[in-house]
């Protein structure tokens, strides 16, 4: 019968045993609605005793698997119901006088001093270390100069990130009220141009950083080229969620 698997796809499988005889066996996944049930997806395959599995992309509904062979053996499969998880989102801020993008965007600038604190590339995790090193994949192809990690940008975004998982919300603006702007301040950072990409449901670096390069607010801010430096935080619990910030001192 159909199932949703663990990479988010309606799957189904019918065998064929104990015949003697090729034939071409076809497994279909139907879905339920009023008057004639919907063809969702057929594969088929010439075999003699065998497996066939086949996926579609998952969608919310009742499904049904019928099988079949050439020789008039038929199956069908009880009917459940799949239930898709909601897909992946991401919100963006931009600095002030910009134009913000993305489910949600807001934002500002802030002048300061000095620069706030060292930059290393082994700042942050593996994972956060991986979504700096493709962010500058893709402003090295818009003819940026690459961010570097900064200790303290990493500080602010991963406690956003801790934040957001540990009191189930997700926004820029704090559960108290703090805005991204706040965070890098308080963090120790001083800067003349900040930004911050937020995300939630990623299961992967390459799946967020092409989410937010897939959206016209986030990927402004990974492809502004007055960013010098940049934090990455990530905290699994719950989504997992995913903060950049991004500064210039």
């Amino acid at each position: 019968m159909p199932s949703r698997a663990s990479d988010g796809k309606v799957r189904a499988a019918g065998s064929r045993a104990g015949c003697v005889d090729k034939a071409t066996f076809q497994v279909r996944v139907w879905k339920v609605q009023p008057g004639n049930d919907r063809l969702a997806k057929i594969g088929s395959k010439s075999v003699v005793n065998a497996r066939v599995t086949i996926a579609l992309p998952c969608a919310n509904g009742l499904f049904y698997t019928t099988v079949s062979d050439q020789k008039g053996h038929t199956g069908t499969s009880k009917q459940i119901r799949v239930t898709c998880p909601a897909p992946p989102t991401t919100s963006g801020s931009t600095p002030s006088g910009g134009t913000s993008g993305g489910t949600s965007g807001s934002g500002g600038t802030s002048t300061g001093g000095s620069s706030g604190g060292s930059s290393s590339s082994g700042v942050g995790t593996a994972v956060e270390q991986e979504v700096v090193r493709l962010t500058n994949v893709e402003r090295a192809k818009a003819g940026c100069r690459p961010l570097k990690a900064n200790a303290k940008l990493r500080a602010a975004a991963f406690g956003h990130s801790a934040d957001m998982s540990a009191k189930n919300y997700f926004d820029h603006d704090s559960k108290d009220g703090r805005t991204f702007v706040d965070r890098i301040k308080a963090a120790g950072y001083s800067f003349s141009a900040a930004a911050e990409n937020i995300a939630k449901g990623y299961s992967s670096a390459a799946a967020v950083v092409d989410g937010w390069m897939n959206s016209s607010g986030h990927r402004a801010n990974i492809l502004n080229c007055t960013y010098t430096e940049i934090g990455v935080g990530y905290a699994k619990a719950g989504g997992p969620y995913w903060t950049q910030d991004f500064g210039k001192p």
